[in-house]
């Protein structure tokens, strides 16, 4: 429903009085403002989102220090999931969500429509110019990251490739782990030198 066509049937239901407004709820249903922008937004008005995810986003093994950030605003009262993705993808961000005391919904409705995976959402607008985060192996790239390192994410990397992700992003190296002394004995090396052989 566009917005001239909102504020016509508004208007026309404000002149109504209590009765006829109950009928024609009852006939029509109750009008629901800006739908379309809910259904891109799982259910949620856009004014009200602080920052999200695409789909693909939410599948990067990472997780991403803009959502953590977002969860840490004062303003967050929740975090929103597409219940149509795979539950492997999703449940890195319900976890962080239980440990940083925010609530979570999964929201699974056929008539959603988009890209968005995951949103962080205020019970007030908020009007944020910049709600969507930037890829993160585009970022790490223009840092200067090499691919083989971008994609070791999750996994053990020796300790100059840890200090080259501190570096370039500090809030991206709780996204790897360095290999220690004993992981070496074992015979476990760093992946992104063996993917340079």
């Amino acid at each position: 429903m566009d917005k001239e066509v909102q504020l016509e049937a508004v208007c026309a239901l404000s002149k109504k009085n209590d009765l006829e407004k109950a009928i024609a709820v009852g006939m029509h249903g109750a009008i629901e403002f800006k739908h379309d922008e809910k259904i891109c937004y799982l259910g949620e008005f856009k004014e009200n989102v602080i920052k999200l995810l695409s789909k693909k986003q939410v599948a990067d093994p990472a997780i991403y220090p803009e959502i953590i950030s977002a969860l840490q605003d004062k303003r967050t009262t929740k975090m929103i999931i597409d219940g149509s993705m795979d539950i492997r993808f999703s449940e890195k961000y319900k976890k962080l969500a239980i440990k940083m005391n925010k609530p979570y919904i999964v929201r699974n409705a056929p008539e959603f429509k988009g890209t968005i995976g995951l949103l962080i959402i205020s019970n007030e607008a908020s009007d944020i110019q910049d709600i969507t985060v930037e890829d993160r192996s585009t970022r790490l790239q223009r840092l200067g990251i090499s691919p083989a390192l971008i994609n070791a994410v999750g996994k053990k990397v020796c300790t100059e490739c840890f200090e080259q992700i501190q570096e370039a992003d500090p809030s991206e190296a709780s996204n790897y782990h360095e290999l220690t002394f004993l992981d070496r004995i074992s015979g476990d090396s760093c992946p992104v030198h063996e993917a340079e052989k």
